[in-house]
């Protein structure tokens, strides 16, 4: 047995062996064939996630591109194929994107819809579709082929109820209820006074924090009369009518536990995502600053805007060193109507032009302006001329010879003339006994010692862009339409003007730039009131009595500016003919809401007497449609490409250069030294302010320089003379002192007879628009005569503040007050783009903001009055409540909330202000810094506040000319491609 077994154990062995070795095989090449899968597998991963990082490269690009040129050519977009990254072992087989009708059919225009996703889903915006597409190949032969589709959103402002661009806050305010959306860049305070109702219909988004506990000024919501209802919608239209879906959001579901900022100054909410998303469905959303914990919210940035360049560049005038972006997007480049002033006309863009026109009684290189402008009115002969405004240092005694011109060589025959009588001497002519009534040949501009200068001055340029794309100047036929009123606005158009209320001297004046001497501020004029004779016959004559001079305010040897108050501009509390339109901002003026109490009630600052030029939006109107009476140039206007027309307006008289801007001028007053939050006096200090924790700006650095931009008060005041104080007193010498320029400080002692009257020599410059009733803003004459239901409009853009005074684009009669449409064939799209914007009601009278109490503005009563505008414009900073302020005035260190960013000067106690439109504010005001007071009421008292969004911007064609957008690139949703390539 042992013999036949013999072998067994070998062949069991080699069998074994050889299983084994087969297992091994196998094993080996499961292991290689892994590896060799694994590895084709890994880069087929590397691959896609290099096609989908290409794929976000290529939509950052795009999103940066748009963000740099506000309208991009196909070829701008198309070029961006030629970025593609560098990753090492891989090739860009396709990297291809473009918008969808090619690369040189040109974009689609006006080709509006409403967005598709993201925060800003269902806004209508101009959308440009555009397609991306990515093969990334690698070295192994992975390809990965990935496509994109995207819309590219030109997002109008106006379409939002409130926008800002820095935080937004509603906080004690009476009951309020207004549509339309609610976004802010920045944190949104959210909450309204005791017992009162905050209602919200639309979706609320911001980018930084929901903040209920606090004011923007740090005090708490608990103790500072702000913890009303706040109603926000949890579904579309939720708080409309029977509130279906409409919920109070408590005291303590703010995103962060406190106070805001940037970063935040509390923490944040934990319960925040679930309230936000699930409990209001994402009807209030923030972003956190793109930070976690935001529950989606976006930036909404100007194409221009970055950390050099600032929103507020859209209302400059242009900048050889313009980016395409900014070009793209200044109002200034996109009117059809500039309306410039300067001391200088090489500071106009483009340089001087012999056009331009010095509002004063000298020669100009065009027209001759010595004896004053040719202005026709109707019933009057063509010779009938008007003078620019001229201040006098003779005063008083003044006799009329009524027997013609012979007895100008005698004194006889002479009568007294009223105080008021405004045909004064236009010559003051301190060498001569007797001077003519009517204008003189010569001297019109006599050495400054004889006592006379311009209350005006500087020059002035009008022009137009025609259907060529030309600028066409008609400077000169807008001046020689009129530029005078008489004490008050005119309130309709030439062509349909009512017996009252409208304008007696110059009926149809577009441009108002002073107004009869009213020597008394009774408010009434006594005499003739009009243009004067050209010749001398039967003219009559005055006898003067000529006034000292007031002393010199500064004897040396070194001065020569007759800015700063030497001998050869001497100053009065007279005028010839004419005054300035002055009258007083108590917001600018007042560094403190204090009322002044005796002697000094009448009292006021350099720097809040503002001197304005009127647009008499009536007259423009008529003018832009060829009425009789206003030439035939304004239908020439192009109103095409903007679907009505945009007025750019400037005036930088008085402006200085800033010194920490290459010493040019920018468009700033100069005027920050303004908040000084330490000292309950509020004296400028010559220093920034610190920086408040959770901020990145001072509150006095609104250009967002760095620096503190005081230079503005070096030339302000200077024609004023204090004659109740001494010499070394008035401010103009006050300047010379070494403590920082006081524009504040020493007051003048009676605004009625010194600020009124005279020449406002610093950057204290602004606009008014007035006759601007329903029916009388521009709009589209062709559309009119086509009945359609929007015919086009007007927007007025300003780098100056803008003061609208009166019923504007809406009155009484307007339907809409009761529910009802439009009123076809006179509503407007209409917007205001400013440094800021006050509103003045129909009851405003510039002469009772000088002549009563200006620190009082019960002496200010306001009327009912209405507005239908969008309005953008810049606001001051919010900044920490001082502890020296009392609990009254708490909302100090606010910039006055959403209910007050339209500015107030009047009483409005208990008057109704209706207003609708949009509140968008894009910037902070570098003009008008005066921070926002309340409520001892040296300023205004609130009205009742009938605010209301205009549902016309929600849509393309109801949005007004000029409209500033911002971009957004939603992407659609992307997807890998499996279908065989052929390259």
């Amino acid at each position: 047995m042992r013999l036949t077994s013999q072998g067994f154990t070998l062949i069991a062995t080699l069998l074994l062996l050889l299983l084994l070795s087969g297992i091994a095989i196998g094993l080996m090449m499961m292991v290689n064939t892994e590896g060799k899968v694994g590895g084709a597998d890994l880069q087929n991963n590397v691959a896609y996630h290099n096609a989908e990082g290409a794929i976000e490269n290529m939509t950052s690009d795009l999103s940066a591109m748009f963000k740099s040129v506000q309208s991009p050519q196909p070829g701008d977009i198309c070029a961006l194929s030629s970025k593609q990254p560098y990753i090492a072992g891989v090739t860009w087989k396709d990297y291809d994107v473009r918008p969808t009708t090619g690369c040189t059919a040109p974009l689609p225009k006006n080709n509006y819809g409403q967005i598709q996703s993201g925060p800003n889903k269902d806004l209508y915006a101009q959308i440009v579709p555009v397609t991306m597409l990515v093969t990334a190949a690698q070295t192994g032969g992975q390809e990965v082929s990935m496509m994109r589709t995207a819309q590219v959103a030109l997002i109008p402002v106006f379409q939002f109820g409130v926008f800002s661009d820095s935080d937004v806050g509603f906080y004690a305010s009476p009951n309020l209820n207004f549509a339309g959306r609610v976004h802010t860049n920045g944190d949104l305070y959210v909450g309204v006074a005791n017992s009162a109702q905050l209602t919200f219909h639309d979706k609320l988004t911001a980018f930084g924090n929901v903040v209920r506990q606090n004011l923007p000024n740090g005090l708490a919501s608990s103790s500072y009369n702000n913890t009303g209802t706040v109603l926000i919608p949890t579904a579309s239209q939720g708080c409309d009518g029977a509130k279906p879906a409409c919920r109070a959001i408590a005291l303590t579901e703010g995103s962060v536990t406190g106070m805001g900022g940037k970063p935040p100054q509390s923490s944040q909410n934990a319960s925040w995502p679930s309230i936000s998303l699930s409990t209001y469905n994402s009807k209030i959303i923030d972003g956190n600053y793109g930070n976690t914990g935001g529950t989606g919210a976006k930036n909404l940035a100007l194409p221009f805007v970055n950390g050099t360049t600032f929103p507020f560049e859209i209302i400059r005038r242009p900048q050889p060193t313009d980016s395409v972006g900014l070009s793209q997007s200044r109002e200034y480049n996109l009117a059809q109507i500039h309306v410039l002033l300067a001391d200088d006309p090489a500071e106009f863009p483009g340089g001087a032009q012999p056009t331009d026109v010095r509002l004063a009684n000298v020669a100009n290189p065009g027209p001759d302006y010595t004896r004053g402008v040719p202005v026709p009115i109707a019933g009057l002969p063509a010779t009938r001329r008007t003078y620019f405004a001229e201040g006098s240092t003779v005063v008083g005694l003044f006799n009329r010879d009524t027997t013609g011109i012979a007895a100008c060589l005698t004194n006889a025959n002479q009568a007294a003339i009223p105080l008021d009588w405004p045909n004064q001497p236009a010559a003051a002519g301190a060498n001569q006994t007797l001077v003519p009534i009517a204008p003189v040949a010569a001297p019109l501009l006599p050495p400054a010692g004889s006592g006379t200068w311009n209350l005006l001055d500087g020059y002035l340029r009008v022009e137009y862009r025609n259907t060529a794309g030309d600028w066409i100047p008609v400077t000169r036929e807008w001046l020689e339409l009129g530029f005078a009123r008489g004490t008050t606005p005119p309130t309709l158009s030439g062509n349909n003007a009512p017996a009252v209320g409208t304008n007696p001297v110059h009926p149809n004046a577009i441009l108002i730039l002073q107004q009869p001497a009213d020597r008394n501020a009774n408010g009434t004029v006594n005499g003739m009131v009009g243009a004067q004779a050209a010749d001398l016959a039967g003219a009559g004559c005055m006898n003067p009595t000529p006034a000292p001079r007031p002393a010199e305010l500064q004897t040396d040897a070194t001065t020569a500016s007759v800015l700063y108050g030497d001998f050869s501009q001497a100053s009065s509390v007279t005028r010839t003919n004419w005054y300035p339109i002055n009258f007083y901002d108590a917001r600018e003026g007042e560094p403190r809401d204090i009322k002044q109490i005796a002697p000094n009630t009448n009292s006021c600052t350099a720097n809040g007497v503002m001197n304005a030029v009127e647009i008499d939006v009536g007259n423009l109107k008529q003018w832009l449609w060829g009425t009789a009476g206003f030439g035939a140039i304004g239908p020439n206007v192009d109103f095409a490409v903007q679907n009505g027309w945009v007025l750019y307006f400037s005036d930088r008289r008085g402006m200085l250069p800033n010194p920490n801007a290459a010493n040019v001028k920018t468009g700033d007053s100069g005027l920050e030294d303004s908040i000084n939050r330490a000292t309950a006096a509020g004296a400028p200090d010559g220093v920034l302010d610190p920086i408040p924790a959770g901020k990145t700006l001072s509150p006095e650095d609104v250009n967002q320089s760095g620096l503190l931009d005081s230079f503005g008060a070096k030339n302000m005041g200077l024609g004023f003379y204090n004659t109740a104080a001494p010499n070394i007193g008035n401010i103009n010498a006050a300047i010379l002192a070494a403590a920082p320029d006081n524009p504040y400080s020493p007051r003048i002692n009676t605004c009625s007879t010194t600020a009124r009257k005279n020449w406002v020599s610093g950057a204290r410059h602004g606009l008014k628009l007035v006759d601007g009733a329903l029916g009388n803003v521009p709009v589209r004459k062709d559309l009119v005569t086509a009945a359609k239901p929007l015919i086009g409009g007007f927007t007025v853009a300003s780098e100056n503040p803008v003061y609208i005074q009166g019923n504007y684009n809406s009155d009484a009669t307007d339907p809409i007050w009761a529910g009802g449409n439009d009123v076809i064939s006179k509503h407007a799209n209409a917007a205001v783009i400013a440094d800021a914007v006050t509103i003045l009601s129909n009851q405003w009278y510039d002469r009772i903001s000088m002549t009563a109490t200006p620190t009082v503005a019960d002496t200010r009563p306001a009327a009912t009055t209405y507005y239908r505008v969008a309005i953008a414009a810049g606001k001051n900073m919010n900044f920490p409540f001082p502890n020296w302020e009392s609990g009254t005035n708490f909302g100090f260190g606010t910039d006055g909330g959403v209910h007050n960013f339209l500015r107030f000067l009047e009483s409005w106690n208990g008057v109704n202000l209706n207003y609708e439109g949009s509140l968008v504010s894009l910037y902070y005001s570098t003009y008008n810094t005066g921070a926002f007071k309340c409520c001892t009421y040296a300023v205004y008292r609130p009205p009742v506040r009938n605010y209301v969004f205009d549902p016309d911007f929600a849509t393309p064609e109801g949005l007004p000319p000029g409209t500033p957008a911002f971009k957004d690139v939603d992407t659609l949703g992307y997807r890998q491609l499996f279908a065989v390539r052929d390259k």
